[in-house]
């Protein structure tokens, strides 16, 4: 019998998920099971590629199916504790993340996913502990120092917060992430210029990193330039061929929002409401029923201006 990771199916999945091309792995995918009912890499793999797609309910349809076949796989169990996370149930995300480390005591994407979960349950200290668990397995390893920065950025210890991205970008002076987090870091201390100059500098490594134009577009929202915002959601979309991305259409549909395009801003929000679920589904539907009720408000001339005089709006597209 063939094996799984000789499968050729198999192997052209793997290579249309680093492409990017989720759709086309999951088609894949099922080519590879149908000749291997009993892949549980197959299995994985098609979950991994329906997390990517914000499918997690399906996602964890097939982690739980690769389970089954192979309950002690530490990376399946860590695939499934990060789509539970995804969909924000916390606790069970934990608990698939325990019973990985309970497999294997030295897996660092364990316990970085254990805290990453707790940082969304707002249990800031508690992840720390589990991260310095994890600093006592590997002190250099770059996840966990990024995420034991982002958790003391919660905590609102920004000088440390930064102190942590650093250590990362000593060793590697292009790290994206790290020069986002310094970015974000900024940010929240008030320092929008000091922000967009980190984010200018991910753009300077790569000029198509869709994060950092988010970023930025964000950063004007707050200094209150919905117009420069909305150029670098703009950007973004292209640079993403119009795919979706949460963080990118929350964005634009917030600014769109501001900017007194509502109607603009509905589609968006409808678009987010049709592909998520859990908290960030229902969080889309509030925005919905928002939105609406801005619009009717303007209908009867009863709206108040959501951007300053000094913000014009942006001009009809042709």
């Amino acid at each position: 019998m063939v094996k799984s990771n000789e499968n050729s199916a198999y192997k052209r999945g793997q290579e249309m998920l680093d492409q990017g091309l989720y759709k086309e792995a999951v088609e894949q995918f099922d080519v590879a099971i149908a000749e291997q009912p009993q892949s549980w890499k197959a299995l994985n793999s098609k979950g991994f590629a329906f997390q990517k797609m914000s499918r997690y309910t399906e996602a964890v349809e097939f982690f739980d199916k690769a389970l089954a076949l192979n309950p002690q796989s530490v990376e399946v169990l860590n695939n499934k504790g990060v789509t539970l996370s995804m969909r924000g149930l916390y606790k069970d995300a934990i608990a698939c993340f325990d019973q990985a480390f309970a497999i294997d005591p030295t897996s660092l994407e364990a316990l970085n996913g254990k805290a990453i979960a707790l940082q969304h349950m707002f249990s800031y200290k508690e992840a720390l502990d589990v991260l310095e668990q994890a600093m006592k397995i590997d002190n250099k390893h770059v996840q966990t120092l990024l995420s034991i920065a982002v958790t003391l950025q919660k905590l609102k210890q920004y000088e440390r917060a930064i102190s942590f991205f650093k250590k990362v970008l000593s060793t590697d002076k292009n790290n994206i992430k790290a020069w986002n987090g310094v970015g974000v870091t900024y940010q929240l201390m008030g320092d929008n210029n000091s922000a967009i100059k980190c984010f200018t500098k991910i753009l300077n490594i790569d000029n198509r990193e869709i994060q950092a134009w988010i970023s930025i577009g964000f950063v004007y929202q707050k200094m209150m330039k919905f117009n420069d915002a909305l150029k670098c959601y703009k950007k973004a979309q292209m640079i993403n061929n119009n795919r979706y991305h949460h963080k990118l259409y929350d964005g634009l549909a917030s600014c769109l929002t501001k900017l007194s395009e509502f109607d603009q801003a509905i589609e968006v929000y409808k678009q987010i409401f049709q592909r998520e679920e859990g908290k960030k589904k229902w969080d889309a539907q509030r925005s919905i029923k928002f939105v609406n009720k801005l619009k009717r408000k303007k209908a009867v001339g009863t709206l108040q201006e959501l951007v300053p005089p000094s913000e014009p709006k942006p001009a009809p597209e042709n």
